[in-house]
């Protein structure tokens, strides 16, 4: 079969190469991969020399093409979406683990479903730490990645008063159309404890952003941070977390160890039963054939394009 591998000397740091297909266990079922969408953080990585030769590729929609030899999960011919902590899902078929996929409704297209893997899982786990947001300002930073974007109608959808925080002021309106009560223009975050303080702030810019953050988080409120898209520097002050009455909370998270907190086969499921009942936007989808994919990963490392790309492979 073909699968997508790193290769920093090919455009957008990805080529293609023959290889097996692969061998599921007895718990395991094989998918035939349909479509997937790509993320910053694997076209990133496939910029590095260090990763030449690596598979790439964590979301992934499909069907199943062989179901699990055990008699347990998803029968043949089920549309399923998922993600790969291997790395592996740009290929024509990857192994489905039942911890980590979902069976995709009928109300639920294709590409709809596979934007929603690692971005969506990661922006619920990040709003799932919020403790007793209901009726509270919760701040989400980024709101134009996919994170962000989930982040926001999800902190919405749990009750709390949704707050943008975004770079540009002609990024305020994207901000107000997916659900944001209000919206705070700033870059190093000068400004935002005019709409604070916030019991759950939600961030992967990082950088000089994040040290502004802790000072506006509200007493026994949670700084989540996923990531660090500015920098993975940043100055922060431990004054800020225990002054004025202290009992904040600055929670690392990523979504290879909150499996273990929720397996996302239940994070997926709940995701998709929101996006069928139009209560859960997906991204802006760009659609193309999967041998774009070089192409559109050097767009999306650019910036030339919003949402999200999804590649489908015939």
């Amino acid at each position: 079969m073909k699968r997508l591998m790193m290769n920093a000397d090919e455009p957008g740091g990805i080529g293609v190469s023959e290889t097996e297909q692969p061998q599921p266990l007895p718990h395991q079922s094989l998918v035939k991969v349909t479509a997937f969408s790509l993320n910053r953080g694997e076209v990133n990585f496939a910029q590095s020399p260090n990763a030449k030769g690596r598979t790439i590729g964590w979301d992934y929609v499909g069907t199943i093409a062989a179901p699990a030899a055990d008699g347990q999960g998803p029968q043949s011919g089920t549309r399923v979406v998922g993600w790969r902590p291997q790395m592996d899902a740009f290929a024509e078929y990857v192994i489905g683990d039942r911890g980590y996929l979902a069976v995709i409704p009928d109300g639920v297209s294709d590409a709809q479903a596979a934007t929603l893997p690692v971005a969506g899982l990661t922006a619920l786990a990040a709003i799932d730490k919020g403790d007793r947001i209901l009726g509270h300002s919760a701040l989400i930073t980024g709101v134009t990645g996919g994170v962000g974007f989930f982040a926001l109608q999800l902190a919405k959808l749990s009750g709390a008063r949704a707050v943008a925080q975004v770079r540009r002021s002609e990024q305020a309106s994207f901000a107000r159309d997916i659900g944001a009560d209000a919206v705070v223009v700033t870059a190093d975050g000068q400004g935002l404890e005019a709409e604070g303080p916030y019991r759950l702030i939600v961030d992967g810019v990082g950088g000089d952003l994040i040290g502004a953050l802790l000072p506006v988080t509200a007493k026994g409120g949670t700084l989540v941070s996923y990531g660090g898209s500015q920098s993975s520097e940043t100055p922060l002050s431990l004054a800020d977390l225990y002054g004025n009455g202290g009992q904040r909370r600055l929670y690392g998270l990523t979504l290879y160890s909150e499996v273990e907190v929720e397996p996302s086969s239940i994070g997926l499921s709940r995701l998709l039963r929101l996006v069928e009942s139009d209560r859960l936007q997906v991204p802006a989808i760009t659609a193309a054939d999967w041998s774009e994919t070089p192409r559109l990963a050097s767009d999306l490392l650019a910036r030339r394009f919003s949402g999200k790309a999804v590649l489908t492979i015939d």
